[in-house]
């Protein structure tokens, strides 16, 4: 009997230990629904803010390079190439500025069409896969910016499978369009910083194709099936091969105004993700951020987890001190009392601590966003800076050569008159004039020509003296125009450098003509032009007499879009293209101001010596 009222008094003190932990279990599958329902919220929350900066970066990116294509094709030198594409003079010039120009905006590739859409000058024309010679026509963007639109399109390149986005504009000579410009901007850039995110960061296009994916696998991915005109349309402007474009198998559309839950597969590999997307700037367009349940759902575990766990290890204690110290109540009473005020303070500290963190974060984000802000920010000013063509030397150079133009056709007519009335000693006289006419013309377009050859020639010995030389003949019509003088001092005996022949030029061309702009209208215009050589290298020194540069000027003056000059008059990349160049040689580009005033530009090359001489000693 004893037996048994003692083994009816232990079930009773289980039962009484245990009720406490079903009801925590009971509470606990009560809650959960309400603590998932609330990091749901959580995860839409945060993906909505990973949305925002996804369109952010995307109409960034676009705003950056669309204004562009308009502003270039104001340059003459597009439609001098476009009248005479034949032109080994004219096209290597244009390839080689399309280069520098595209390593100075950060795009991926500038081409220049004619109006059957084949390309006639490239940035890329060193490649082996370069766009010169191929023909884009059945491009959109080819015809809208020929219809005198100026277009925005996205695909697949066909010559480097690369996806990226294509901004065009037409090229007129004032009447007509004669040819379309293209700049392309690839798009691996912008998905290089989704990589490290556990979410997948998708960007569709119109059609529902996913343009850009954090995850290769969703990439080129359609979010329905797709209409067989869009197929048909895709195929025919070449914008994606429609073979790979296969639909991604989610159970509902994963556009919508707010967040909802999908599933990727089937059981038992089926994926379930929250959904939420947001409409971008351009038309049609949407961001989507998928954030995997699974994740969200062990997040809701462990939250319940910890909580559970402590509960029951308090509980625990509370028992087994029960059994022991049941005889000892007031001590018990007492230390429950301190022990129930414990685990107050340690909540209280933890409660405190969590919102410390909470805080923490939330101002880390914030900070993160406004330096984000104030970069892209920077980068808009940059790219806001008007592109303006240099024509200066051009319509000084077209005056040089109508002059004897003139002069052969007024010695023809003379000529022919005389001959008429049989003077055959005017006649000899006026033909004498028109060679010496022709011959001036000759000299100069035979200069130009030179100047004008393939810019990408690879490095060799340079002889500086015949260069200098080649240059004083490209700028004397403006040397002449302004009543300028140029002093060259050159070195005796001839000294060589290691360069790129007309590159060389180019820079010295464009030093040149600076230092007639900085001098302005003075009177007595004079720019000193000397070579210092030494044993390892050769410095051409470029002096004007104008006003000299300020602190600002000099710590940003080899900076892209940087120009002092009023707005019209120039671009701003004369001397960060010029920087480039003399760095591709090995050499350095300097400039100072001089201690009797002006501006001194110093082009510092590595000195060759031909075979047969020696370096002194």
């Amino acid at each position: 009997m004893v037996k048994a009222v003692q083994k009816r008094r232990r079930y009773r003190s289980i039962a009484a230990a245990l009720w406490p932990f079903v009801l925590l279990a009971l509470l606990a599958v009560a809650f959960f629904p309400r603590v998932e329902t609330g990091n749901i919220a959580r995860a839409k929350a945060e993906a909505e803010t990973v949305l925002a900066l996804v369109g952010d970066a995307v109409d960034q990116a676009i705003q950056r390079f669309e204004p562009l294509p308009g502003i270039i094709a104001g340059d003459p030198i597009l439609l001098n190439l476009l009248r005479q594409t034949d032109n080994q003079g004219v096209v290597p010039f244009v390839n080689e500025k399309l280069r520098l120009l595209s390593l100075t905006i950060g795009a991926s590739d500038i081409f220049v069409m004619d109006r059957s859409g084949l390309t006639v000058a490239s940035s890329n024309y060193r490649e082996p896969d370069t766009f010169l010679g191929r023909n884009f026509a059945f491009r959109p963007y080819f015809g809208r910016a020929l219809a005198g639109e100026p277009s925005q399109f996205h695909g697949l390149g066909t010559t480097s499978d690369e996806r990226g986005f294509f901004f065009s504009a037409p090229i007129t000579n004032g009447i007509e369009i004669v040819g379309v410009i293209v700049i392309k901007m690839t798009v691996e850039e912008i998905e290089q910083s989704w990589e490290r995110s556990d979410r997948v960061i998708m960007v569709a296009d119109a059609d529902g194709i996913t343009f850009l994916a954090s995850d290769p696998l969703y990439r080129l991915r359609a979010l329905a099936p797709l209409a067989v005109d869009t197929l048909t349309r895709i195929e025919r402007t070449r914008q994606f091969p429609v073979d790979t474009i296969s639909p991604i198998p989610f159970s509902a559309s994963v556009i919508r105004e707010a967040g909802v839950e999908v599933v990727l597969g089937s059981e038992p590999d089926e994926t379930r993700f929250l959904s939420v997307s947001l409409p971008l700037t351009l038309p049609g367009w949407h961001a989507i951020v998928l954030t995997p349940m699974e994740a969200v759902r062990t997040q809701s575990i462990r939250a319940m987890t910890i909580p559970l766990l402590v509960a029951a290890i308090g509980l625990l204690i509370v028992y087994v001190l029960r059994q022991r110290w049941m005889g000892l109540m007031e001590r018990a009473q007492l230390e429950r009392r301190q022990r129930t005020e414990l685990e107050r303070q340690v909540r209280e500290r933890t409660t405190d601590l969590l919102k410390a963190n909470r805080n923490l974060r939330n101002e880390v984000a914030e900070r993160q966003a406004a330096e984000d802000k104030l970069l892209t920010t920077q980068k808009s000013l940059l790219q806001a800076s008007k592109l303006a063509a240099l024509g200066q030397m051009s319509a000084a150079l077209s005056h040089e050569i109508n002059q004897p133009l003139a002069a052969i056709i007024s010695y023809a007519d003379n000529a022919e008159t005389y001959l008429e009335r049989n003077r055959i000693g005017e006649v000899r006289s006026n033909i004498s004039s028109i060679s010496q006419m022709a011959n001036r013309m000759a000299n100069i377009t035979r200069t130009l020509r030179s100047f004008a050859r393939r810019p990408g020639e690879a490095l060799g010995p340079v002889p500086i003296n015949e260069t200098i030389d080649e240059t004083i003949v490209i700028v004397a019509p403006q040397l002449r125009e302004r009543e300028a003088v140029l002093e060259f001092d050159p070195a005796m005996p001839e000294v060589w450098v290691w360069a790129g022949r007309l590159r060389l030029q180019q820079v010295l061309v464009n030093l040149v003509t600076n230092a007639l702009d900085a001098m302005g209208e003075a009177p007595d215009a004079r720019i000193e032009l000397r070579v210092e050589a030494a044993d390892e290298t050769v410095t051409l020194v470029v002096r004007d007499h104008g006003p000299g540069l300020s602190d600002d000027v000099l710590n940003q003056l080899f900076e892209a879009f940087y120009t002092t000059k009023d707005v019209g008059h120039g671009m701003g990349l004369g001397l960060s293209i010029s920087y480039n160049i003399i760095e591709d040689f090995g050499g350095r580009l300097l400039a100072e101001n001089h201690p009797e005033g002006g501006a001194v530009f110093r082009v510092e090359l590595k000195r060759h010596w031909p075979d047969g001489q020696g370096r002194q000693t």
